[in-house]
């Protein structure tokens, strides 16, 4: 599953079914997304702008 979150750039999609945790940064604004990529097993991270909880509401809307 694909969401469309932003980064400080602007949007940025995220495939949510390699993200393994995220969370927010304390004393921050951003959110700390962990993806795994399965064919060389690194991790990737990203920071976006939307909380935890606006996060898991895009995904239950699906």
């Amino acid at each position: 599953m694909w969401l469309e979150l932003h980064d400080s750039n602007g949007p940025i999609f995220i495939n949510m079914d390699t993200v393994t945790h995220f969370h927010r940064v304390e004393g921050k604004r951003r959110t700390t997304l962990v993806t795994f990529a399965p064919n060389n097993g690194t991790c990737v991270m990203f920071q976006v702008n939307e909380s935890p909880d606006e996060i898991m509401d895009k995904i239950s809307e699906y």
